[in-house]
This record gives structure tokens, C-alpha cells and sequence, in this order.
């Protein structure tokens, strides 16, 4: 596997800041085919509703996630600490789950918190072709994302040349 694909599990420790945005239906065989053994039973400090089991992540760009999975319930719930919500998703494949994004939440933390919102610039990422044209490949939320996906790229060694430009004043 591309190392620059792989999740680096961490520790609570690890997560300076965290919010839940993202709830997620999902079995448990499902979550623990894709996430593995649980990094924690449910702390006492740990508010929740009922009986939880926790996951921490870092991403290859850098975003530290928690996952607290609901052991009750086939629903489990995502913390972010940045509002890159579709880079997450798009990561974790989880866009054929059903899915809930606290909208609230988001719109919240966009006005009010600058932590959650300081690693957001949308960013393009071009690549050059074999006959010299310039393509966009794709928009994200971050140039740390879109930087990571221009390293992804570059690492199949094919020959054309990637790139990442801040969006246009119409985004």
C-alpha cells in the first residue's frame, strides 16, 4: 500500500481540539472491517449517550479525527478539527452510508471558531498532459488536501506535472 495513503492511529493525547459533526449509519462488522480494533473503551471523562468505543487518526495531510462509535446503535460519530468535511468523507469513503452533518454546527464554527476554519483555502489541483493542456482535476477544501492529493499523484510516477492553485475570487 502507498504510505501516503495510510491513516497513522494516535492517541486521545494526541487530538488538541475535536468537535462532532459527522454521525454516520454503519454496522459494526462494517466500521471494524475499515477501522480496525478500538484504540479505547468509553472513558469516564467521555460525554455520551450511552456506551461508546473510541478511534484516533491522523490523516496523511495532517487532520486528526476521533471516531466514537455507539455500541448500542449501528451509528457512529466523527470529530473533526478542521471543517474539511468532504476531504474526511471523500477519505473514509463513507459518501454511500447515510449520513448526518450538524449544519448548526458547522455554521457555528465557521463564524465563531477560527481553530476549526484556520487550515481552510480552496485550492485547485491541475495537472499538465502529454499534449500540454492545463486540466483541473479537482477543488478542495484546503490546500493541505490538495497538497496531499498532488503528492498522491506525483507518487504513481506518471510523467505529467501537478499542481495546486488557490480558487478564483467566483468560488
Amino acid at each position: 500500500m502507498n504510505p501516503l495513503l495510510a491513516m497513522r492511529r494516535i492517541d486521545r493525547a494526541d487530538i488538541e481540539l475535536g468537535e462532532r459533526l459527522i454521525s454516520i449509519e454503519m454496522s459494526p462488522a462494517d466500521f471494524s472491517s475499515r477501522f480496525g480494533e478500538r484504540h479505547s473503551d468509553h472513558p469516564p471523562d467521555w460525554d455520551a449517550p450511552g456506551p461508546v468505543e473510541l478511534w484516533f487518526f491522523e490523516l496523511p495531510w495532517g487532520h486528526k479525527i476521533t471516531l466514537e462509535r455507539h455500541t448500542s446503535i449501528d451509528w457512529f460519530n466523527i470529530y473533526l478539527e478542521s471543517l474539511e468535511i468532504e476531504a474526511v468523507l471523500d477519505f473514509l469513503k463513507l459518501s454511500d452510508f447515510k449520513m448526518h452533518v450538524d449544519a448548526h454546527m458547522v455554521e457555528l464554527l465557521r463564524t465563531k471558531s477560527p481553530a476549526f476554519t484556520k487550515h481552510l483555502q480552496h485550492c485547485r489541483l491541475f495537472r499538465l498532459d502529454d499534449n500540454g493542456n492545463r486540466i483541473l482535476m479537482r477543488e478542495y477544501e484546503s490546500r493541505r488536501v490538495a497538497d496531499y492529493y498532488r503528492r498522491v499523484y506525483e507518487a504513481r510516477c506518471h510523467k505529467q506535472l501537478y499542481w495546486v492553485e488557490p480558487a478564483g475570487p467566483e468560488h
